[in-house]
């Protein structure tokens, strides 16, 4: 029976693998062939180590160790990525251990886990090459997402449990001793810049979907509570000339992007020139008035129900002035327990919520949740509107009703 199994596994392996060389050959990755063949080859592997071995191929704290140390002391960065032959391209460990400052034989132990997960390529005794996945991760963007990861999410998770028993918010606290924010205030500022490189990477591919999935066109004036360091109002401005744009984030937030601003090239600041930096607590009440639109991004998964329908509450007085106004609710919606989604996306998603629990008690929810909240904020308060993005992203546009 098993072998059956295996068989009609690899057949369906066989045929997916096509279908995604094919789309990859046309310069398509986004491709539900690649999702499925992620979960036929999880159900082989399930299927061949059984279930003593399966929880050990999904983690494993050596194999996160490792690859924290290997983050954490920039190893994929200093192994040359480039070369005109193997030998200009490879460094000896001895060589390495001095520049990411860790003990030789340490060092080496560590790079030859690395290897055989497919990272790093032991070309001769201690001698080490990327492999196109090593060196994928010495991007900088890239780096800085994995590593704020493992840096932090990676230590705060193993504490998760600790947290529910104790009633606390988050596994962060627990594990830190204090919130994931008072936290990035009194760390080094290197480790505070990779931490916001980490959570930068996903922002700008969200912003990019963000600009086409909403008829951005139809409002003249847009606020973003909680706009941080005004990047969507920026790039909305960009693409859409007519729009007044406003980001609107706590006073020493505002004072610290005004000042960045000014030191932009001439280009780049003449785009943020355009965006009202304002100073506003999102649990107050909102006092702009002239707004059609008022967007909280991706502000709500951060925080539990309480403080979200506070947060909702508090945009209620900007919608009274204007009948047309909108408040837009800019998350990703969680799919329901019997959704269609491959397996792999579907992990993807729920990854992120547990994730957002571990770091700031915070939670991704459903359409049906936001619709909950809503309510619980104001009865007047109805999503007219959801436009939909890729992976679950979304823009649920709410109206205050008559």
């Amino acid at each position: 029976m098993a072998e059956k199994t295996l068989e009609s596994l690899a057949s369906s392996i066989q045929q997916l693998a096509s279908e995604v060389q094919n789309a990859r050959q046309k310069g398509n990755e986004d491709l539900e062939a690649f999702d499925k063949l992620i979960d036929a080859l999880d159900d082989m592997r399930a299927d061949l180590v059984g279930p003593m071995r399966w929880p050990g191929t999904l983690f494993a704290p050596p194999d996160y160790g490792a690859l924290q140390t290997a983050f954490l002391h920039d190893v994929f960065q200093h192994v040359p990525t480039s070369g005109n032959d193997t030998a200009s391209a490879s460094i000896h460990v001895r060589d390495l251990s001095k520049l990411v400052k860790i003990p030789a034989d340490i060092l080496l132990r560590i790079m030859r886990l690395l290897v055989v997960n497919k990272m790093f390529l032991e070309i001769n005794e201690k001698v080490f090459i990327h492999t196109p996945l090593s060196a994928g991760m010495a991007d900088e963007m890239v780096s800085a997402r994995l590593g704020g990861i493992f840096n932090g999410v990676f230590k705060a998770s193993s504490s998760l449990s600790e947290a529910i028993d104790a009633g606390k918010r988050s596994a962060w606290e627990v594990r830190f001793g204090m919130p994931m924010y008072e936290y990035f205030e009194k760390i080094p500022k290197s480790d505070r810049d990779r931490m916001a490189k980490s959570m930068a990477v996903s922002s700008i591919k969200e912003m990019e979907d963000l600009s086409v999935i909403f008829p951005w066109e139809k409002f003249n004036k847009i606020v973003d509570i909680g706009g941080s360091a005004g990047h969507l109002m920026a790039n909305l401005t960009k693409r859409f000339p007519h729009l007044q744009t406003v980001s609107q984030d706590l006073p020493e937030v505002t004072a610290d992007q005004i000042r960045r601003v000014a030191d932009l090239p001439l280009s780049e600041k003449a785009i943020y020139d355009r965006v009202e930096f304002e100073s506003h607590d999102y649990y107050k009440p909102q006092t702009r008035k002239d707004a059609d639109a008022f967007i909280l991004r991706r502000c709500l998964h951060n925080n539990p129900d309480d403080d979200c329908i506070k947060m909702l509450r508090a945009v209620v007085p900007g919608l009274e002035h204007n009948p047309k106004a909108r408040l837009l609710i800019n998350e990703k919606l969680m799919p329901a327990w019997n959704s269609s989604d491959t397996r792999y996306k579907t992990k993807m998603l729920r990854r992120e919520d547990i994730t957002m629990m571990i770091s700031v008690g915070g939670k991704e929810r459903t359409l049906e949740e936001f619709g909950g909240l809503v309510k619980a904020a104001d009865k007047r308060l109805e999503i007219s509107e959801v436009y939909y993005g890729k992976n679950h992203f979304s823009v649920i546009s709410v109206r205050l009703a008559k």
